[in-house]
């Protein structure tokens, strides 16, 4: 493992000999880039390493393009880009056949870690008395449960994409690097809570309506005797369920319509924290100013996401594969997107 010094004199690295090898193939850094082997101190240009293939012959007349380290935000945003959403998805297909072990099992702890969250959510509510509140205040208090809860899954789910973003890269990772997240963990909180903030704000005409219609059936249902027939069980879940639900379905159509697009816009903002270390309203700033050059096709990407996981969910178990085959997917969209391109 090496480290180097980018153009704009910043240190980056660790990173592998196989890395740097392809970075001088692409012609990002060059013999005089100063590196240092890890376990080391003595800083030296790579021309000096053997493993490294440079000899003293004569620099080119082109003079070969600088390295600058990981792209900044402002070559990102000045560049455009092209997106094959099927191209996208095949390739995540052939991450996770290659590394499915890693991929599933990092899945399946970040899920594990969810529902942790969740259950402590709960209990620490019950323990308050949240639960002993009317139905309506209990829906209002809902997001407070959303700020506790992503405490965890903002972090974790930096660590899942951490993952898999370094598999996609051809790196060696252990599933336990999930826990990576972490170390970005006001940044991965906030850039998960503020876009879920944001969302359920747009959704709150919907939430009004449906707990307006659904809370006296609750009360009517706790204060009744149950019935214990299968035509009084039908008909009590029809009026539980259906009805607000059907009333409630208008509002919820129209209040979709600015929650999909904050979605599409931040789709991103995760990646980027985790991956190139941004703050999290430079990374939610800089997802939504590249998703806006082609919306729609980020949009159809999210689309095909969902139907996968759809799929996955309605054959038991098939979540496991479809919804860490979407997560590649998406890996593999934000480096064709954000990732320094070959010339």
């Amino acid at each position: 493992m090496y480290k180097i010094i980018g153009a704009d004199q910043k240190q980056y690295g660790p990173i592998s000999g196989d890395q740097i090898r392809q970075w001088i193939s692409e012609g990002r850094v060059n013999g005089q880039t100063m590196a240092c082997a890890e376990g080391t101190d003595a800083w030296k240009p790579l021309e000096q390493f053997p493993e490294f293939g440079f000899t003293a012959a004569p620099a080119p007349t082109a003079k070969p393009p600088e390295f600058s380290g990981p792209m900044t935000r402002e070559e990102i945003i000045a560049r455009d880009y092209s997106l094959d959403i099927m191209s996208c998805f095949s390739r995540g297909w052939a991450l996770l056949k290659n590394n499915f072990g890693t991929m599933v099992v990092s899945f399946l702890l970040f899920f594990v870690l969810t529902i942790a969250a969740s259950i402590v959510v709960q209990i620490i509510f019950a323990m308050v008395g949240v639960s002993r509140l009317p139905f309506a205040t209990q829906q209002y208090l809902r997001p407070s449960y959303v700020i506790f809860q992503t405490l965890v899954i903002g972090p974790a789910f930096g660590g899942l994409l951490y993952v898999y973003i370094s598999l996609m890269r051809g790196h060696v990772v252990a599933v336990g690097e999930l826990f990576e997240g972490f170390k970005c963990f006001q940044d991965l909180f906030l850039g998960k809570l503020l876009p879920s903030l944001a969302i359920a704000v747009c959704m709150l005409p919907y939430t009004i309506v449906y707990v307006s219609k659904m809370a006296p059936l609750v009360e009517a249902m706790t204060t009744s005797k149950p019935p214990t027939d299968l035509e009084g069980i039908i008909h009590m879940m029809v009026n539980l369920v259906v009805q607000p639900m059907m009333a409630a379905a208008p509002y919820f159509l129209i209040c979709l319509i600015p929650a999909t697009y904050l979605t599409v816009n931040w789709q991103f903002t995760t990646p980027l924290i985790i991956d190139k270390q941004m703050g999290f309203w430079t990374a939610m700033r800089t997802s939504w100013k590249m998703v806006h050059k082609h919306w729609f096709h980020l949009l159809a990407l999210v689309i095909l996401m969902g139907l996968l996981n759809l799929v996955g969910g309605l054959t038991c178990l098939g979540w496991i594969v479809t919804v860490p085959l979407g997560l590649a997917a998406l890996c593999y969209a934000y480096e064709d997107i954000f990732g320094r391109q070959k010339p």
